[in-house]
């Protein structure tokens, strides 16, 4: 072997034109592992198979023939590109090692199939996010999520289950994919205490990740069993929640090991985060037009309440109305004597972010109370209070909440707030259905629920009377928004309420 090619850097061999080894350079041995004792042998018994033998098949024919290409070679467990060149009384076989461009484009592909996964998985959320958003029952919100997940080719199965209020147990609502055996042993386990990932997912209120199936032992060996029968390797519960409630979950089921990325967590949680917040809009709707409601009147036996602190035997505080906001901070109007010496009080309590006179003649008060009070863990379990007296010991509230909610876990809520509560009024309440009727037909023709909740917060804050208890920035304040975007809501609601009361020609154009 000439001198510049045993120095070379690369592997180089050389053989006779039938295939015995004559030389080989020192690259040559260390990438195809073998020393000068395999020289004089069989370039077929020397060089490690390939998956494909390829190099064998140039060795084959009645002469060599020149040739080059790249193979995975099992034994040394190395990818190397090979040529061979034929000379005049001779072969040149030279060898590079490639596995390092094979690493680095394996990483690519890889992060290429994960980056056209996670541009379908957005594609796919933004498309049930906007059927959900869309949807008008909560069944058909059910259906969309499981039936645009479930028939992906990137999910084999996904189910939903909405939590019973009334005893916390899920059910199935809806499920897609071919998996039905699966489907069988979940709603087998659901009414018990097994370990699933869904039940889990309900309780903690987080997200769960089982990345092998198979190996996880919590979860009932049939669902294991199931899932193995059907391929499902791996999945992810994300939780149906709005503010403090959970609604259901959402479970989706993959044929691979370590199936969910964290970028695709967080694109599912995206969607279980709107499907709570349709289900919990729904809820309320429901609750607005229900013919039937449950009228639950709470004592609170606790004289740290925020309003009980400037009521005592001579002085209560009567609340008008309140407000739910969308950071969990509730704004209430209530009504009681010697105004600005309240507020001084009020503004000392830890629970009360601001508090102001909105009529000293009313004796009105605007209190913005956190979510660790009473009236704000109601209203963030979905129920409407109607009234509410607080003496120095305490209060009485009386709140409207739906039929199915259940009411242990809705006291919990509220009684985990309070030094303690008492439920001493329930009672079914029938509604006029020519009322509901009326009532929803003006609500869906007329405002956006953003347009309710300004018209209701400048109307609690007597901004209509006159003079005005509240200006436009005032109520802006209150609900934490700019004094502008107030009085856009205000002029368009207060438009479309006058519509619809004087019955205007349906063509005749809105400004919003």
């Amino acid at each position: 072997m000439k001198e510049h090619l045993r120095n070379a850097p690369i592997g180089v061999l050389e053989t006779t034109t039938d295939g015995v080894v004559e030389a080989a350079n020192e690259a040559a041995m260390s990438l195809l592992e073998f020393d000068r004792s395999d020289l004089e042998s069989s370039i077929q018994s020397t060089f490690p198979k390939s998956a494909t033998g390829s190099f064998r098949e140039s060795f084959d024919s009645e002469g060599p023939d020149e040739r080059s290409f790249e193979e995975y070679y099992p034994r040394i467990d190395r990818w190397l590109a090979v040529d061979v060149v034929p000379a005049d009384e001779h072969v040149n076989v030279y060898v590079r090692d490639r596995d390092s461009h094979h690493e680095h484009r394996q990483r690519v592909e890889a992060l290429e199939r994960r980056l056209e996964r996670m541009e379908t998985i957005d594609d796919l959320v933004g498309t049930v996010l906007r059927q959900v958003i869309e949807a008008s029952g909560r069944e058909e919100v059910s259906r969309t999520i499981c039936e645009r997940l479930g028939t992906t080719d990137l999910y084999e199965f996904a189910w939903l289950g909405e939590r019973d209020l009334t005893d916390g147990h899920l059910q199935v609502v809806a499920a897609a994919g071919e998996a039905p055996e699966v489907r069988d042993q979940l709603v087998e386990h659901l009414g018990t205490d097994a370990g699933l990932p869904e039940q889990t997912a309900v309780r903690r209120a987080e997200t769960q990740v089982v990345q092998t199936l198979a190996d996880d032992e919590a979860i009932p060996q049939g669902v294991r069993r199931a899932a193995f029968g059907r391929g499902l390797q791996s999945c992810i519960v994300v939780p149906l929640a709005y503010r403090d409630t959970v609604y259901g979950v959402l479970g989706v089921y993959a044929a691979r090991e370590d199936g969910f990325s964290e970028p695709e967590e967080a694109s599912l949680e995206t969607l279980g985060a709107i499907g709570g917040f349709a289900i919990n809009a729904i809820r309320q709707e429901e609750l607005l037009f229900a013919d039937t409601v449950t009228e639950l009147t709470l004592d609170i036996r606790d004289d740290d309440l925020p309003l009980a602190t400037v009521a005592d035997d001579e002085r209560s505080v009567v609340l008008s109305g309140a407000v739910h906001r969308d950071d969990d901070t509730v704004v209430c109007y209530v009504r009681v004597p010697g105004s600005e010496a309240v507020v001084e009080t009020l503004t000392a309590h830890d629970e009360v972010f601001d508090a102001r006179v909105v009529s000293e003649e009313d004796e009105l008060l605007e209190v913005e109370l956190s979510g660790r009070t009473p009236v704000a863990r109601l209203a963030a379990q979905g129920a409407t209070v109607r009234s509410a007296t607080y003496g120095g010991d305490g209060a009485r509230i009386v709140a409207e909440v739906p039929s199915d909610v259940e009411l242990r876990r809705l006291v919990g809520s509220v009684d985990s707030v309070a030094a303690g509560t008492d439920v001493v009024g329930k009672a079914e309440t029938q509604r006029d259905p020519e009322s509901v009727d009326a009532f929803r037909s003006d609500l869906k023709e007329s405002l956006t629920d953003k347009q309710l909740q300004v018209l209701r917060t400048a109307y609690l804050s007597d901004y209509f009377t006159s003079p005005r208890g509240s200006s436009s920035e005032e109520v802006a304040d209150a609900l934490d928004v700019t004094g502008p975007t107030i009085l856009y809501h205000l002029r368009r609601g207060q438009r479309k309420l006058l519509e619809s009361f004087f019955e205007t020609d349906p063509e005749t154009p809105t400004d919003g």
